[in-house]
């Protein structure tokens, strides 16, 4: 192997490079002339015997979508970029081939572009098989925005470490980094821990509904699903899950859903009425304290569902209606 020069020429191995890997090289010097290996007609489709190697031949076999504003041949040696990237061309026969160009300039001894040298690669069966995942890329980012959920990733311990369609979710970010055994109220995570290491033993889907904390403090009834992704020997690596936002289709919301009232509601409603605070209490069976305590808050009231309830049906029954126009909160005479 030592004196493998003695018996193989320069030009024979680059023939056998050109034609195991479909591979072609080309020269162009400082007045704009090329030369082409045999590799490099091969890769257009040309015949050597047929067709001088110029840049006008190349550009013409360039897809013309894929060409570059026209240059002048000796450019090449000033910004070898005009002919470095991936491109199509188009062959004599119309058959289209992928290749890509790599090239260098070469200086003279003055330190001056004496010549640029460029290899050729056939890349079509690499974009090919890129194809299928360019598809299923392009259907993966459609299932992200059709999902009707929050997508996540999460680790083996339910720590949430990627949200796949949070860009249109403000509150999304919430989650992120989050164990999703904190967001839930106290008194549901013994249960909830249950159920998971259930899933996680057997391997089959997690699938429950649970009430996760918001930014807020408040919480809201999601229902959650998500499936254990493996590794080769079968071990769960992650969870891929939704988490869907189920809380106004809850029954006990549904019901409660409708009473909204804010502190300045309360005292308008309480004024139109002409009622005293002591006589508010005594309808709905809340103290006085409580009463004047609620009417000093500004925003939506934080109350129990029965509570919220008895006020807003004392106030609907003396003839109150509440109103949320243009989003803003008031009261007036059924």
């Amino acid at each position: 192997m030592r004196h493998l020069e003695k018996y193989l020429d320069p030009s024979d191995i680059l023939r056998f490079f050109e034609e195991k890997f479909g591979t072609g090289v080309w020269r162009c010097d400082a007045e704009g002339r090329m030369q082409w290996s045999r590799g490099f007609y091969s890769l257009l489709g040309l015949d050597p015997d047929a067709v001088a190697p110029t840049y006008a031949e190349i550009e013409r076999r360039i897809h013309p979508e894929d060409r570059r504003p026209p240059h002048v041949p000796r450019e090449l040696v000033f910004d070898r970029s005009l002919l470095d990237g991936e491109f199509r061309i188009i062959r004599p026969n119309r058959a289209l081939r992928w290749i890509r160009i790599q090239s260098e300039t070469f200086l003279n001894s003055a330190g001056e572009p004496e010549c640029v040298l460029g290899i050729a690669i056939d890349i079509t069966e690499e974009r090919r098989s890129l194809q299928p995942l360019k598809t299923n890329a392009g259907r993966y980012a459609a299932l992200t925005r059709v999902a009707d959920g929050l997508l996540w990733i999460g680790a083996q311990d339910g720590r949430i470490t990627a949200l796949l369609n949070a860009e249109n979710r403000p509150d999304a970010h919430w989650f992120f980094g989050k164990s999703w055994v904190d967001l839930l109220p106290e008194e549901e995570r013994e249960a909830a821990l249950r159920i998971w290491a259930a899933a996680a033993e057997t391997g089959q889907p997690y699938d429950v509904e649970h009430q996760l904390r918001q930014p807020d403090g408040t919480y809201r009834w999601y229902h959650c699903k998500a499936l254990p992704v493996t590794d080769a020997d079968g071990n769960i690596r992650e969870w891929l899950g939704i988490s869907t936002d189920v809380h106004q289709q809850r029954p006990s919301i549904q019901h409660a859903a409708l009473p909204r009232l804010t502190g300045a509601q309360l005292r308008a409603a309480r004024g139109m009425l002409n009622w005293s605070v002591k006589q508010l209490a005594a309808r709905t069976g809340l103290s006085a304290a409580v009463i004047r305590r609620l009417e000093e808050q500004n925003g939506f009231l934080r109350l129990p569902d029965d509570t919220l309830t008895s006020l807003c049906d004392a106030l609907s029954s003396a003839g109150i209606e509440l109103i949320f126009g243009a989003g803003k909160p008031g009261v007036r005479p059924r």
